[in-house]
C-alpha cells in the first residue's frame, strides 16, 4: 500500500528533547516502511543564511522556509519531521495552514528542568544579558494551546513518549496500526479523549 506524507511539527524550548524525540521517531516510521527526512531548525539556519538572527522577522523567515519543505516533502508522499523551537502561535498556525497534513507535537518541560540540561549556557547567558532573544527568557514562548500530542519528557521516557506519539499517529489514520498497544488503558483514554476534544474522533 502507497504510503501518504504528512508533517510531524516538534515545538518546545530550547533541550527539551525534540531532537532526540524526532530521532526516534523517524527510526520507528523508517521501519514501518515510510520514508522520513527531519528538518532541524538550527542547521537550515546556519546552511541556508548565516546572518539570520532570532528576532521575530527572522524567526518568522526560517520557519516559513522550513515549512515550504515540509509542504514539498509531504506532497511527495514523505513524513517530514521538523524540529523547532516555533515560539510563536501564530507562526504556528500559518504552518499548519499552509501543509494541511499537519501533526504538532509540543515537548513541555518545566524551565527549571532545562536550564540544568543546557550545556550551552543559553539560559544562563540570557538571564545575564550576554544573550538576547532566547525563547523562554529574554522572548515570549507561546506554549502551544492544542497540540494533537503533548509530551513530558522530563518526567516519562522516550519510549512512552514514542509510544504515545504512534499511538495518536494510528487513531488521526496518519499510519496504519502495526503492532499491539503499549500503553495503559489510562493513557489510551487520554490520547482519544484529547482527539475528541479537538474534533478529530
Amino acid at each position: 500500500m502507497k504510503k501518504t506524507g504528512f508533517t510531524v511539527w516538534f515545538t518546545g524550548l530550547p533541550f527539551s528533547g525534540k531532537k532526540q524525540l524526532a530521532a526516534l521517531l523517524s527510526t520507528k516510521l523508517k521501519s514501518r516502511g515510510y520514508k522520513t527526512k527531519i528538518l532541524d531548525g538550527g542547521r537550515i539556519r546556519r546552511e541556508f543564511n548565516r546572518k539570520l538572527g532570532y528576532s521575530r522577522d527572522d524567526v518568522f523567515q526560517n520557519i516559513r522556509r522550513i515549512a515550504f519543505e515540509c509542504q514539498m516533502l509531504t506532497e511527495n508522499g514523505i513524513v517530514a519531521i521538523a524540529v523547532t523551537i516555533s515560539p510563536y502561535k501564530e507562526l504556528r498556525d500559518e504552518c499548519r495552514l499552509k501543509i494541511k497534513r499537519y501533526i504538532e507535537i509540543f515537548c513541555d518541560c518545566p524551565l527549571e528542568i532545562l536550564k540544568q540540561r543546557d550545556s550551552k549556557g543559553l539560559y544562563r547567558k540570557a538571564e545575564e544579558g550576554k544573550l538576547k532573544d532566547v525563547a523562554g527568557i529574554s522572548v515570549p514562548f507561546e506554549p502551544p494551546e492544542k497540540p494533537e500530542v503533548h509530551l513530558y519528557p522530563c518526567r516519562e521516557s522516550f519510549e512512552q513518549s514514542l509510544a504515545k506519539t504512534l499511538r495518536t499517529f494510528e487513531m488521526l489514520g496518519f499510519i496504519e496500526k502495526s503492532a499491539p498497544c503499549v500503553l495503559t488503558e489510562e493513557e489510551e483514554s487520554m490520547i482519544r479523549q484529547r482527539l475528541r476534544d479537538m474534533g478529530y474522533l
